[in-house]
């Protein structure tokens, strides 16, 4: 089932540059919204209207094209999902109203690169090079989410179209690339036919209801809400203690990027080894938690290089981690639904999380938001001690190099 082929067009390479310059598209546009929002008269709710509306979206259709590319195969899905962007691209250049710029959000939120591109790595790694492959998706997120703004903001000065242009041409270089390059994995196909948007919403609910995959999901639905509310409340932070301007804010999450590159690209596949995704599950939310709390304490600019380390390695551990571990404990032929049920969970996480922070800040001050995070993460950490000490009572915790799925997948036990 597992396609071998190596050279630098290898699957694995070929839909590592895919995600790449999806989300290099993807960060290129991002920070734009407010800017064009503004222009087109809409109050800053209205901004947020637009930032929750692709995470609904991506609530809603990711488990259901997750899957669809079960049944019909994880290329076509791929094909649709970067198509689909290109449409965003091009709604979001040549909008000239809120309800168009609306719109382009709403269609952006219907492609899913994400969830298959961890089910397609999914289908041609074996089970122990499963989170070195996942870690190599998230690298190329990390990178594309620095790449993205350096673009869009080298081209700011020729207008807000001249980035639109340059996310719709990258969109259209890697439709092009997939056709030609990405063939369809090898793999077990769901003889289910694709649910529908009940059915999708449903799985959701099922699998944060299941013992292990419930206490797992929520974990990553904790850890992203926290991590959601860092680009609100960071640079309050920074431009009060030390007086950041939007320069000096920009090398922060170059730098945040940077971490997640090195750590997922370089690092995570020999963590795994040696710990297991269940512990990591463990160190990644009690990381962030330390990251956020000193943060707020202690004002020096060294504690504040050394807590954004903590928090960017905190939350790479868990993002590489989670999807990986819920991959191993889900069959073969259920992966893109799977990890689809995984970013939805995490898509809902990010509509609250940026409020949240905002409205701490405003009812306790600049600390209060971190400290609010802190509480929160301890959620994470206790539930992923859980996870870890049912995992060792219950034999499922082997040497990565020996471990093995259950028939059906590692959760069905615990139901």
């Amino acid at each position: 089932m597992n396609q071998k082929a190596e050279g630098p067009l290898s699957p694995i390479n070929v839909i590592v540059l895919t995600v790449l310059v999806d989300m290099t598209g993807f960060g290129i546009i991002i920070p734009l919204i407010p800017f064009y929002a503004q222009r087109l008269g809409s109050s800053p709710f209205g901004i947020g209207v637009l930032l929750a509306s692709f995470s609904v979206m991506q609530l809603i259709f990711s488990p259901l094209l997750g899957r669809v590319s079960d049944s019909r195969g994880r290329r076509p899905v791929l094909l649709f999902s970067i198509l689909t962007s290109v449409g965003s691209f091009l709604l979001f250049t040549f909008a000239e109203s809120f309800l168009m710029l609306l719109l382009s959000r709403l269609i952006a939120g219907l492609a899913t690169e994400g969830a298959v591109a961890q089910a397609y790595v999914a289908d041609i790694t074996t089970e122990e090079e499963r989170s070195k492959g996942i870690g190599m998706v998230g690298a190329a997120t990390g990178v594309g989410f620095i790449l993205g703004p350096v673009m869009g903001g080298l081209l700011s000065p020729y207008g807000l179209r001249a980035a639109g242009y340059a996310a719709v041409l990258l969109g259209v270089l890697n439709l092009v690339f997939v056709m030609f390059f990405l063939p369809e994995p090898e793999r077990l196909r769901s003889a289910e036919e694709p649910r529908g948007l009940a059915e999708s919403v449903s799985e959701v609910l099922d699998a944060v209801r299941a013992p292990l995959t419930g206490q797992v999901l929520t974990i990553f639905f904790v850890i992203t809400l926290s991590f959601a509310a860092i680009p609100v409340i960071v640079p309050l932070l920074a431009i009060d203690f030390y007086g950041f301007t939007e320069v000096e804010m920009s090398y922060v999450f170059i730098f945040i990027g940077v971490v997640q590159v090195l750590l997922q690209g370089f690092a995570m596949s020999r963590l795994v080894s040696k710990l297991g995704e269940e512990k990591l599950i463990v160190f990644g939310p009690l990381l962030m938690l330390c990251g956020v709390l000193l943060m707020p304490l202690l004002r020096s600019l060294v504690f504040f290089g050394f807590s954004i380390v903590l928090v960017s390695v905190g939350v790479g551990l868990t993002n590489t981690s989670v999807p990986s571990f819920i991959s191993l404990m889900s069959p073969p032929d259920k992966q893109g639904g799977v990890l689809g049920v995984t970013q939805s969970v995490g898509s809902v996480a990010r509509i609250p999380g940026p409020l949240i922070g905002g409205v701490a800040t405003e009812l306790g001050g600049i600390g209060l938001p971190f400290y609010v995070s802190a509480f929160l993460l301890l959620i994470p950490f206790l539930l992923g001690c859980r996870v870890f000490r049912a995992c060792t009572l219950r034999g499922l915790l082997e040497p990565p190099s020996s471990r093995r799925r259950f028939p059906g997948g590692v959760d069905r036990p615990f139901h």
